[in-house]
This record gives C-alpha cells, structure tokens and sequence, in this order.
C-alpha cells in the first residue's frame, strides 16, 4: 500500500512538476540532458525541457519573442547582447566551459589524426558549422587560418574601414560574411594536390558531426562531441591547441523576467560541483582548470 502511494505521489509530480525550458547549443546535446537528470534527482518537482540548435539562431529568434528560460551559448556574445538589450537577468550570464575544437576523421581513410592530414588526397570534402551564425564554425574558420590552410582574400566589407586582411579574428563581422567561407578566403592549401576539395556546412555543431559521419569523412567539431562513442568508434580525432582558434567562451543566462525559483535553482546546479564533474566527464573544459 505505502509503495503504491509512493508511485502515485510521483506521478503527480511529474504530471505538475514545473518546467524549466533551456535552448541550448548543440554541443551540449549529451551533457545536458545528463545534467538535467542530475538536477532533477535532486528535485523531482521541478522537469527541464530541452532543445538544441545554434547559438546564433536562437539568439536572432530570442530577440522576435522566442519563449525559453535558459540560454546556454556556444560563446559569451550573445549572451552579452541579450544582456544589453534588457533581454536576460542581470547577474545571472555566467561561463560554463571553454570549447575546444577537434578534427575529427573516419578510421576508413587511414589518416593519423592531426591537422596535416587535411592536406591528403583522401580528404576531398570538410564539414564544419555555419560561420554566419555558429560560433564553432567560426572557430573552424580561425583554425584552418591560424595553419595556413585558408589565406584571406584582399576584399572589402562594406561599413568596415580596415582591410579584411588585417582583423583581428574578434573583430571579424561573421554575421555579414553571406557568401560562404571561399569568398573571403583562398582555400588553394587545402584543395593542392587533389582532384577537387569542398567546405561542407551543417547549421549547427551537431548537424556538422552528421555530415561528417555520414558524407564527408572527415570535419571539424566540437570535442564534446568526438569524444561521444557516436563518433570515437567510426573515427579518430586531433584536439586543436587552446589559442589555435577563436576562442569560445561558453556562457549561460537566465532570459528576462523568468528569474522563477526552479530556473534559478538550474542555473546554480549547473555551476556547482555535480554540474561541473557532469561537463567535465562529457569533454568540456571547465573555466579555471
């Protein structure tokens, strides 16, 4: 009798638990809903809702009046500018973790993981993210930069006074680069010696990891999810240097006036001990380690 009580005491729970509904970047879509387990043993009254995409697109649509409690960026900008537009909590955009790049490749092609391995024969065609509006695309885009393997162009940017060539890859305004990665970089490095070489782009880190596992054989993502079995058995991996890339200073927020005790309660979870062992078994650098 107390044990069937007990059941029917949790399924009201579940039935009335209040919701925490979190957009998140794609590169969490295995350690959050680890984390969200985590929080909800702890207290099963409260349930968190996940979706995951880009970070920019759910910026853009944060600010048309999307509906969400919790934002987890792949870096700290648009948390930022949710913060300056009156649209998050103040005090409560905070940093989760510090991504890392990795060159990810399909065992298949018998390549040894490193960055050289992107000039061979047998790597005609490279997935990574949208740089318009993914922060790990961007990161893609300074890495192959920073190896030589993509030479800017001498172009123009229209309402930007200094040369291209000469920007700093923060001052870089990826949002208006609309015409793909090779109109504003010279990818010779990466096509010498090849019959044909092709940039692939998924709309988020995620989508990109599919690509590559799927079409491309080989990409550039987002350690956490390399290290997922999903991609560590078909594939071996090269995690880029910290300072090789843009850096990606993964940050969270609290979205305005949903400052609600369950949302709160989230958002010190995942900054506390638990949250941040949860992070660090799924591949995420943690800020001050």
């Amino acid at each position: 009798m107390r044990s069937s009580l007990w059941l029917l005491f949790l399924s009201l729970l579940s039935v009335f638990a209040q919701k925490v509904q979190v957009v998140a970047a794609s590169d969490l879509q295995y350690a959050l809903p680890e984390l969200a387990r985590a929080f909800e043993a702890r207290y099963p009254q409260f349930k968190v809702e996940m979706v995951f995409g880009s970070s920019g697109k759910f910026y853009t649509q944060l600010t048309q009046g999307l509906q969400a409690d919790l934002f987890f960026s792949a870096e700290s900008l648009y948390p930022k500018l949710l913060e300056e537009k009156g649209l998050a909590e103040p005090g409560t955009r905070g940093l989760y973790a510090l991504g890392r790049v990795a060159l990810w490749l399909d065992r298949r092609l018998g390549l040894e993981p490193g960055i050289e391995a992107l000039k061979s024969p047998k790597v005609t065609r490279l997935a990574i993210a949208n740089p318009l509006h993914a922060p790990y695309g961007r990161a893609a885009v300074t890495l192959l930069e920073r190896y030589g393997l993509l030479r800017r162009k001498d172009v123009a940017l229209p309402g930007i006074s200094k040369p291209f060539r000469e920007l700093a890859w923060a001052e870089i305004p990826w949002e208006t680069l609309t015409q793909g990665v090779e109109a504003y970089w010279d990818t010779t490095p990466l096509r010498r010696g090849k019959p044909g070489f092709e940039l692939v782009y998924g709309e988020n880190i995620s989508q990109t990891a599919q690509l590559a596992l799927a079409a491309t054989g080989a990409g550039l993502l987002a350690l956490p999810l390399v290290v997922h079995e999903s991609l560590s058995g078909p594939g071996v991996y090269w995690v880029a240097p910290l300072g090789s890339h843009l850096a990606l200073e993964q940050s969270y927020v609290v979205l305005k006036g949903k400052a609600r005790p369950e949302v709160l309660a989230f958002h010190r979870f995942v900054g506390s001990q638990e949250g941040r062992a949860i992070l660090k078994r799924y591949g995420f650098l943690l800020p001050g380690e």
